[in-house]
């Protein structure tokens, strides 16, 4: 008896363990993109009714016969799983009834099921073969976002959130008109991919529209990064924006434009724009992980190979990948001010190899009858390697200027003119850039390529290299773009620019450098006299930093000008304390005064790593007159 009670108790515990094995990658069934343009459910006597389910399939997110990742994901019952989940949409005051399932063999703990404005610890926790339900009425209006959470994640890499595992949900006003794009953002944290409604360029949605056209998107951020998202060739309106349980519409005149918005993890926001110039654009994630060539995945992650989905080898791709969308604009160009241009500036951007540094590159500033000008910002450096920058280009607003990029070194390249409104020909992106079939092509070794523009506003821009990986934009092919208002002359004495950038990899990871060196020197400044402060992060990675100005650790106060080139309205430039997140590819400007001498730290702060970079500013009295 006691051996057959054994055999028994070993026969069971194998089948135990052979239960709690993964499913078989040929078992999984595949996920379907969702381009949340239908919602999910059924409306039955005022009431969505919806049959809610968790369980494992495997995600595509090039082509449909690339590679396939398992993950766990949402679905309706009897229809395929989707990324992002379900679409959730009602009008305000409509009763939501979810029936939820757990497929899983963990448990899993759902967020964002309940009326807004709501509380994320209101959560639902679902054992495996378990089904809840779950009612309750649709809340404020806005754009939200439902998720949830396993304890076990994928491959055990210690994640914190399933990024798979979220869906948009969004309530309208009774009786408004649906005439608006919802677009998910998703990142598997394996081997980095992100996504946008389930797919990664070059296999995300391409979207067209017209020059003139008004474009209404909600963005919501079902990852577990934030993700500063840029809109190339025109600035774009931010007409609300909310944190997954509370959201807030502003109201016209309180609508920031901007070219760059950080939305933050469960973040969400409306925006709105109007495109201007014909050919193609791009929408994307300024972090360049999420940009870029993915790496391969792992024998552990990938559950089947093939060569023909591999995103390199897509020509397609114009050598990019990750959180991208692409759009074209239709319409006639303006012929008669091409044929009319005249440039009234003939500038020379040259880019060539730094003798003393192999890492990293030399930029230097041509004006016909002026001195060469290299990639120095602001104060000397005494002391320390030349700076990993480009030299400031200061133009003029309505001034047409041509800014021909010389290469001199030994690989292709690209200029990308952040933030600046021009044709699509020459804003940078080799390969995609241009309009029908002519593309804009890379900056070969030994050649050189014109961009032409005419700077319709004035304010703080970037320019950067394009070229999508870490190397040059790590390298010093970045710096300050400036345009000052007709009438006006930058003054370097008063208007201090501020760029956070990247250095060449160290040996613990990539150094954070203000402009362009990881020690600036002390900044000598004067009491009385009021400073604008340009600041820039155009990092590689350094997804957001904290850059705040302090005197003996505590936040002096300054004033918010402008954001994006865009002067902040009057409501919202205010004094407050010199503390501020800046995500890769935002610029801000503010405003500071020193009514007594002191010593104030400038301080930019990666929060995921601790890299710091610090200027120190002295204040003295101006000499008596």
């Amino acid at each position: 008896m006691t051996w057959l009670f054994n055999r028994r108790s070993l026969l069971a515990a194998v089948l135990m363990f052979v239960v709690a094995l993964p499913l078989a990658a040929e078992s999984l069934p595949s996920i379907a993109a969702n381009d949340n343009r239908t919602p999910a459910g059924e409306l039955r006597q005022g009431a969505l009714v919806m049959r809610l389910e968790i369980r494992e399939g495997n995600w595509h997110p090039f082509r449909e016969d690339g590679e396939s990742i398992p993950v766990y994901a949402f679905g309706e019952a009897g229809k395929p799983l989707q990324i992002p989940g379900p679409l959730i949409r009602v009008p305000q005051g409509t009763a939501i009834d979810i029936s939820l399932r757990n497929d899983l063999r963990v448990s899993a703990t759902l967020h964002g099921l309940h009326q807004r404005p709501g509380d994320d610890n209101d959560i639902i926790t679902i054992q495996p073969g378990e089904t809840q339900r779950v009612r309750f009425l649709a809340g404020a209006p806005g754009t939200y976002l439902y998720r949830a959470t396993t304890p076990d994640g994928r491959q055990g890499n210690f994640r914190v959130k399933d990024s798979m595992l979220g869906g948009a949900l969004v309530v309208d006003q009774p009786g408004s008109p649906v005439n608006d794009r919802i677009f998910v953002f998703e990142r598997w944290t394996g081997a980095t991919r992100t996504a946008i409604n389930g797919k990664s360029w070059p296999y995300t949605e391409r979207l067209t529209y017209g020059v003139g056209e008004t474009v209404h998107w909600r963005l919501v951020n079902a990852s577990d990064l934030s993700h500063p998202m840029h809109l190339h060739g025109t600035h774009f309106s931010v007409d609300a924006t909310g944190d997954g349980e509370h959201y807030q519409t502003y109201a016209a005149a309180a609508r920031q434009m901007m070219f760059t918005y950080l939305v933050d993890v469960d973040g969400t926001f409306e925006m709105s724009w109007v495109p201007k110039q014909p050919g193609r654009w791009l929408y994307h994630c300024h972090r360049l992980p999420h940009m870029r060539l993915p790496v391969p995945l792992n024998s552990n992650e990938a559950t089947e190979e093939h060569d023909h989905g591999n995103p390199p080898a897509d020509p397609e791709s114009a050598g990019m990948g990750g959180m991208i969308l692409g759009i074209t604009v239709t319409g006639n160009s303006d012929e008669a001010a091409k044929s009319a241009w005249k440039a009234e500036r003939k500038l020379e951007l040259i880019i060539g190899p730094r003798k003393s540094d192999p890492r990293v590159y030399e930029l230097a500033l041509n004006e016909s009858g002026q001195t060469t000008s290299k990639g120095r910002v602001g104060e000397g450096n005494a002391g320390v390697s030349p700076n990993v920058i480009g030299p400031p280009i200061v133009l003029v607003q309505n001034q047409p200027v041509e800014i021909e990029v010389v290469n001199q070194i030994k690989e292709a390249t690209s200029i990308h003119w952040h933030g600046m409104e021009l044709e699509s020909y020459y804003d940078g992106v080799p390969e995609w850039g241009g309009i029908g079939e002519k593309k804009t092509p890379a900056v070969s070794p030994g050649q050189t390529f014109v961009a032409k523009m005419t700077p319709p506003r004035a304010g703080t821009f970037i320019y950067h290299s394009h070229w999508h990986d870490d190397a040059q934009l790590s390298s010093g092919i970045d710096g300050p773009l400036i345009v000052m208002p007709p009438g006006q002359t930058y003054d370097s004495a008063t208007d201090k620019v501020f760029l956070f950038g990247t250095g060449p990899a160290q040996p613990f990871g990539a150094a954070l450098l203000l402009n362009g060196t990881p020690q600036p020197t002390q900044m000598q400044l004067k009491t009385g006299t009021k400073y604008r402060f340009r600041l820039i992060n155009i990092t590689a990675a350094f997804g957001v930093l904290r850059v705040s100005l302090r005197q003996a650790g505590v936040p002096v106060q300054w004033r918010n000008i402008a954001k994006d080139a865009v002067e902040v309205p009057a409501a919202a430039a205010k004094w407050k304390p010199a503390d501020q997140a800046i995500g890769i590819g935002e610029t801000y400007d503010f405003e500071y005064e020193a009514t007594v001498p002191q010593e104030l730290a400038l301080e930019g702060l990666s929060p995921n790593d601790g890299s710091r970079a610090i200027q120190a500013l002295v204040f003295t009295d101006p000499p008596a007159e």
